[in-house]
């Protein structure tokens, strides 16, 4: 089951708040409550009430009409609100080990005629579906039928306490929280069905002879249809021989036709386009070819050898050049080196040393003395670059003009082949008179198919008719006697229901005495006062046996015991909930004097939920009640009323640290 929990609640333009005010409800683990004190009128109950209303809306009021929901929040709006009136309420929502935080508001505009606006996100995004589908998905939580037992009103709580009106809240507690509702639900649908079936034997006398007419009827439709569909299938037979026929003497003709040249001759304007198109392209081909032979390095790609020659001679010219420029530098440096020396070394050093140079020189003179016989030319690989890409577009300009040439010739040769109209106009007029023949045959064949299709479909919605109403006959006029087990078996089941509804109801009855019993002994100052709450398995009433094992009349009870009796029924019946939902409790404690007040603390509102929010008065909850209450508070906050604004304003309230 779920757990459910109050993050947070705001509240504006309502009872006595008016701009808008924020209660962090978070709870720490161990210390569920959350107290909110306040004077009477500062806006206690209108905070429960606004719990209620965001979480089930009309449906809070129990079973009333919508015009006193409209009537409630009417009377909260406030007059001199600058906007509309709005509730937010933050809660999260734990179930099979995952939590989602939800976002719900409710804001309303007052008119002529009040309207709701519900939202709910989901992560702090709006979830559309989750909106409209929020009443079903709370009710599968807690259903709104059992609100008042987890957000109630301790004033009003003492109620329970009369013997005339908790039977009955228990047992309608106690069905709900074992979905018997489900039970009640399934035999008024029996019934349903069993006055249904008697009512419809006793039409069967009379509805007999106009079902069997219809019958008839429908039995001679139904021969007639297939009669139809019999003529219509041997029609469509012999008008698919002759559309066969018409369709192979048209092929036949066209055949002919198209060895005649009809094939040339219909397609004579597109050929001699084409041909157009080919001579065109043939004049673009030739003029590429003359544009390629124009570029000056297409004629260098027809050298052949020479052309690797000249590549030979450039590069030994090139050679030249650089041994000349060698030779004049390295004279240079001879003299260069032959000054600096001087008379630094012998005659005899100064030879060899001049020898050595001199044939160092030497290497050089045989290429610089080479002839130079070509101009200043660029690099032949770059100009090489240059004739291969002239030559390439050569060779293209060619292959495409050699293609467009015989592409014209082969037009030229169709066009030639293209008759005269006046050779074709016999074989025109045949096969058009054919093609005739053709389209009025399959004409008919269409119209006796759509005719056959539209007859056997006439024919198989009467053969469901006649059969369905062959079988109805066979049911409703000779199934009466199965009517009858119905019926029997019907009733039968709803007294097995009804029995097992009340066994169910009796078991959980033994079970809620010993848990109002622990549940009140807890919360008693006087432990020997009761030895037992029994509650009827059949009436559910509540009798209490006192210490000395006699009847207590519930009025020998104090007010303070009577509301003390009413938390613990309250207690046993939240505890029997499975799942976790918070617990709102109104002014809990006026009637009780402090020892109970304490008792109530410690063993109600520190274990009925994993959250409970506490609203008191000043008075209630003071001195050691106050002081027992931290033992278990989160947070605490102080409603404070101003009569210069008459508004209501929500600020921290200090709790004194457990001890």
């Amino acid at each position: 089951m779920a757990k459910v929990t109050f993050t947070g609640i705001g509240i504006q333009n309502l009872g006595p708040y008016r701009e808008r005010q924020f209660i962090d409800l978070r709870v720490r683990a161990g210390r569920p409550i959350v107290l909110i004190k306040a004077l009477n009128g500062s806006g206690k109950t209108t905070l429960l009430t606004c719990l209620q209303v965001a979480l089930y809306g009309s449906k809070a009021l129990g079973n009333t009409k919508n015009t006193e929901y409209e009537q409630l929040i009417r009377s909260l709006h406030r007059d001199d609100a600058t906007g509309p009136a709005r509730i937010e309420l933050s809660l999260s929502i734990e179930a099979d080990g995952e939590r989602e935080d939800l976002t719900l508001s409710r804001e309303w505009v007052l008119g002529s005629k009040l309207v709701e606006h519900l939202q709910v996100e989901r992560g702090g995004t709006p979830d559309l579906q989750l909106c409209n589908e929020w009443d079903e998905f709370l009710d599968g939580i807690l259903p709104a039928e059992l609100v008042q037992l987890f957000l109630f009103d301790g004033e009003k709580i003492e109620a329970l306490a009369n013997p005339k009106t908790l039977p009955d809240m228990l047992r309608r507690a106690t069905e709900a929280f074992l979905g018997i509702g489900g039970i009640d639900t399934l035999s008024k649908d029996l019934v349903a069905v069993e006055r249904r079936v008697v009512l419809d034997a006793k039409k069967m006398g009379n509805d007999y002879e106009q079902a069997k007419q219809e019958y008839e009827a429908l039995e001679r439709q139904q021969a007639a249809a297939v009669a139809a569909v019999e003529i219509l299938a041997q029609k469509q037979g012999g008008a698919k021989v002759k559309a066969i026929k018409a369709k192979e003497k048209y092929a036949e003709e066209s055949a002919k036709a198209q060895r005649s040249g009809l094939a040339a001759y219909e397609k004579a304007t597109e050929i001699r386009a084409t041909e157009q198109q080919a001579r065109e392209q043939v004049a673009s081909a030739a003029a590429s070819v003359r544009e390629a032979l124009a570029d000056p390095y297409s004629p260098l790609a027809g050298l052949g050898d020479l052309w690797s020659k000249y590549k030979q001679r450039w590069g030994d010219e090139q050679d030249t050049r650089a041994s000349r420029l060698m030779l004049t530098e390295i004279g240079r440096r001879d003299c260069r080196i032959l000054q600096d020396i001087g008379e630094k070394v012998s005659d005899k050093a100064r030879t060899v040393f001049e020898q050595a140079l001199r044939a160092d020189s030497e290497r050089y003179q045989k290429a610089a003395g080479r002839k130079l016989v070509l101009c200043d030319a660029p690099d032949p690989e770059s100009v090489e670059l240059l004739i291969n890409a002239a030559d390439a577009r050569y060779r293209a300009a060619q292959t495409d003009l050699a293609n467009a040439k015989a592409r014209l010739a082969e037009l030229e040769r169709q066009v030639a082949a293209i008759p005269a109209g006046e050779q074709l106009a016999d074989i025109l007029s045949e096969l058009e008179h054919h093609a005739g023949n053709q389209s009025r045959a399959e004409s008919e064949l269409e119209s006796v198919q759509r005719q056959l299709a539209e007859q056997e479909s006439t024919c198989t919605h009467l053969t469901a008719r006649t059969n369905a109403a062959r079988q109805r006959m066979s049911k409703d006029f000779q199934g009466q006697a199965m009517d009858m087990k119905a019926i029997a078996a019907a009733q039968r089941t709803r007294s097995v229901l009804n029995l097992f509804k009340d066994r169910l109801l009796a078991s959980k009855a033994n079970w809620l005495s010993d848990k109002i019993t622990e549940e009140f002994r807890s919360l008693m100052r006087k432990k020997l006062l009761i030895s037992a709450v029994k509650v009827d398995p059949d009436t559910y009433e509540v009798s209490i046996i006192s210490g000395k094992g006699k009847d207590l009349p519930m009025e020998r009870l104090s007010a303070g015991e009577r509301q003390l009796l009413a938390i613990a029924v309250l207690s046993a019946l939240i505890r029997e909930r499975k799942g976790y939902f918070p617990v709102v409790v109104d002014t809990p404690l006026a009637r009780m004097d402090r020892s109970h007040r304490e008792a109530l603390i410690r063993r109600f509102f520190s274990k009925v939920s994993h959250q409970v929010m506490v609203l008191s008065t000043d008075e209630e909850v003071e001195g050691s009640v106050f002081e027992e209450m931290a033992r278990h508070t989160s947070a605490a906050y102080f409603i404070e009323y101003s009569d210069a604004t008459r508004c209501s304003s929500v600020g921290p309230l200090n709790v004194p640290k457990a001890t």
